[in-house]
């Protein structure tokens, strides 16, 4: 996904907490069958997203692109009990 032309309004070079989540957001919603129960911005690398906290990292692909990669940092019980049905 090409953050500039998917999200205009995020700078890949310049993130905020909201553009982490934002991102975040954008790539779950392209997944089948998800369901957003609940999110939270967390800082500016993670997110808290239906009770599993993410981390978005940017990095560079073989070919050199600009590119952000998903990682799941884990999840919150807590959070859990709180969820959205």
């Amino acid at each position: 996904m090409d953050v500039r032309e998917n999200l205009p309004f995020v700078d890949p070079e310049n993130l905020s907490s909201q553009d982490v989540l934002e991102v975040l957001l954008h790539l779950f919603r392209q997944k089948p069958g998800f369901v957003d129960r609940g999110h939270e911005i967390n800082n500016k690398e993670t997110a808290w997203v239906n009770a599993f906290l993410f981390r978005l990292k940017p990095g560079i692909d073989h070919d050199g692109v600009e590119i952000f990669v998903v990682e799941v940092i884990g999840s919150s019980v807590d959070r859990m009990a709180n969820l959205r049905r």
